[in-house]
């Protein structure tokens, strides 16, 4: 997702990630190439349209376990073939406090 797409102060990291995620579809198994508190890029070939909704599971890789984040998502912008930017929607507070940790430990180098 382009940094002007997301919010002021929001840090974007590289980390590819497995998600599996539902538009009114059955379930579908793509990649998240990058993640910010505020949402993640979704390489994906499938269609989406921009401000349909997508629901989600996200597996963050953790120290001991992996985390699982269940959300919504509305689609911002797409690029046809490639995939598309999505915005949290629906979090809770604990997953979007575990977002952002992820996020911090990644940029500021504390995972791999």
């Amino acid at each position: 997702m382009n940094d002007e797409k997301r919010g002021p102060g929001s840090i974007r990291v590289q980390k590819p990630l497995e998600i599996t995620y539902s538009a009114n579809c059955p379930p579908i198994q793509a990649r998240i190439e990058d993640i910010s508190e505020t949402g993640f890029f979704l390489d994906n070939t499938n269609a989406l349209l921009v401000d349909s909704e997508i629901e989600f599971f996200l597996d963050l890789p953790g120290e001991s376990e992996s985390m699982r984040i269940k959300g919504k998502g509305r689609v911002v912008w797409i690029q046809p073939t490639v995939g598309a930017g999505v915005q949290f929607l629906d979090l809770s507070q604990e997953n979007r406090e575990t977002i952002r940790f992820f996020v911090a430990s990644i940029y500021f180098g504390h995972t791999e």
